[in-house]
């Protein structure tokens, strides 16, 4: 796949998209992983939970539900018809395990925010990282136009910071923003690799969730670390 280069903004041009991409549409977080989840299988609250709960260990606390936002967030959804009650299983001296599963109507409303987030300034994150997943529920259009939108936005941003930083002395601030310009590097080509993935007709599967525990993780990198290991 052939990636055209954008020819360099003058001052006046750059600073009007810098402009432009600063509006920010909020959208709910617990909303995206809830629906987003779903999307995958059907779970129950307490399955959703431990699920954010774990990757939120290893990713940082801006990722993290707490019991009672998840249960709100299932009722109003519900309430909706974004999702619904898929099965009720009864437990001994438990409470009962109630299942959810996504509608047509949930569907449309997870295409939705994950159109909107994608014309929000892009967060390396919420909107990069976080949305990805979720993206089999979206047309291969769709898709291609939102990762190619996000590349006009990495480097617009990759061209400020390169300014910016060419304006500082030498100095911390300006390390941190080479820094934070090698990141927008880094997420554009791995755009890049993903839209080469779709011009190649990815299944669905290609966006699927795993669930890997950390010991799984260890394991293997010991067994790459010695393929002896593997053959015991």
């Amino acid at each position: 796949m052939s990636h055209n280069v954008r020819q360099p903004l003058d001052p006046d041009n750059l600073i009007e998209a810098l402009l432009r991409m600063k509006h920010s549409t909020p959208i709910k977080i617990s909303e995206l992983l809830i629906l987003g989840l779903l999307s995958h299988r059907p779970l129950s609250g307490y399955e959703i939970f431990r699920f954010m709960e774990n990757k939120a260990d290893s990713s940082g606390s801006w990722l993290r539900l707490n019991k009672t936002t998840v249960y709100n967030t299932l009722s109003r959804m519900k309430a909706m018809g974004h999702i619904r009650l898929m099965e009720r299983i009864e437990e001994q001296n438990k409470p009962p395990k109630i299942i959810y599963e996504i509608t047509n109507e949930g569907k449309e409303q997870l295409r939705q925010i994950l159109l909107i987030s994608s014309e929000n300034p892009p967060g390396i994150f919420v909107n990069f990282y976080l949305d990805l997943p979720f993206y089999h529920i979206l047309e291969k259009d769709e898709i291609a136009h939102i990762l190619k939108h996000r590349v006009a936005q990495l480097e617009i941003l990759i061209e400020a910071s390169a300014l910016y930083s060419a304006t500082m002395p030498d100095s911390l601030m300006k390390i941190l923003i080479d820094s934070q310009t090698e990141i927008f590097r880094s997420v554009r080509t791995s755009i890049f690799h993903i839209l080469e993935r779709i011009d190649n007709n990815e299944t669905p599967e290609f966006f699927k969730i795993g669930e890997i525990s950390d010991e799984k993780i260890f394991r293997s990198m010991k067994t790459v670390q010695d393929p002896r290991r593997g053959q015991s």
